[in-house]
């Protein structure tokens, strides 16, 4: 699936999820070795919903064909009703309006695909660019933009309104690359959107704010390295333990073999006992019949 992503024509209508995509690149790295990310643009959908998305540049070093284009982004499941399941809210706004049923947290659709050839970047607000430079810079492969869409799926792969949504995807998936790059995001024209709904009083309303995403990540990244420093004692504990219980079997191994030798060489020790006393005996009965005869005159 993921070779055909990368391969087919640009006009390829396939949605490719993206946990997919990463287990497909996962099995076979070295296949998906030569292709890099040089650009990443964050674009919005001019409509009520704002619907935002990025867009990869990715360059094929085997075979210096001209860039393509890669679509990624997320939107709630299209499940049938009862496929979908409900999850726990992320904010206690969130959780009351859920309670009221008008919010519904569902799994979500995080998908990929080829962009269309009719895409005309002037029809969508641009929000963000993160330009990466040429292959020879080896700022970001397409095996290490797989590995970090991997890790926001896993951090929320769930769809919710007020806060996991197209809008978290885009930024979560940005500042990752920008973490690992170390490269600044240069903001677009219609840097001010990012992350808005609707129009309320002639202007949209923020639904998500950078910040709050930049901690969910550290929240994140927090929660890992806990987990992992919990691991480690645990492995830690687990390897005491091991070596406690093997020195412990050594000892009782030690002191059964030392009853197998006592119990092998007992009756050796009672005949040796025995004809030491019996020899005992015999001297005394001996001295003693030489005691009890008459003296000759």
């Amino acid at each position: 699936m993921a070779s055909m992503l990368l391969l087919t024509d640009p006009n390829f209508r396939e949605l490719l999820p993206i946990p997919i995509l990463c287990a497909d690149v996962a099995k076979s790295p070295e296949q998906y070795e030569k292709y890099w990310v040089l650009e990443i643009l964050h674009f919005k959908e001019r409509n009520q919903v704002g619907h935002e998305f990025v867009i990869l540049s990715v360059f094929d070093c085997g075979t210096n064909r001209p860039l393509f284009h890669l679509r990624a982004e997320r939107r709630p499941s299209r499940r049938k009703p009862d496929e979908l399941r409900r999850f726990k809210a992320s904010s206690k706004l969130a959780l009351c309006i859920s309670k009221l049923g008008f919010l519904l947290t569902s799994p979500s659709d995080d998908t990929i695909s080829r962009l269309r050839e009719n895409f005309k970047a002037d029809d969508y607000d641009h929000l963000a660019s993160l330009n990466l430079g040429s292959p020879s810079l080896k700022k970001l492969s397409f095996l290490a933009a797989c590995q970090i869409f991997e890790q926001v799926v896993n951090q929320a792969w769930y769809y919710e309104l007020f806060r996991r949504q197209c809008y978290w995807f885009c930024t979560n998936f940005l500042m990752r690359v920008k973490g690992k790059t170390e490269l600044s995001k240069i903001d677009g024209r219609h840097a001010e959107r990012q992350g808005t709904y609707g129009r309320i009083f002639g202007g949209r309303f923020k639904v998500l704010k950078e910040h709050g995403v930049e901690e969910d990540i550290q929240e994140r990244n927090r929660r890992q390295e806990y987990q992992a420093r919990r691991q480690e004692d645990e492995d830690r504990e687990g390897m005491r333990n091991m070596m406690v219980n093997a020195v412990q079997r050594r000892e009782q191994e030690r002191l059964a073999a030392l009853e197998t030798t006592r119990q092998a060489i007992q009756p050796m020790l009672i005949t040796t006992q025995a004809r030491q006393e019996a020899e005992v005996l015999a001297w005394r009965s001996m001295f003693s019949r030489i005691v009890a005869q008459p003296g000759s005159t």
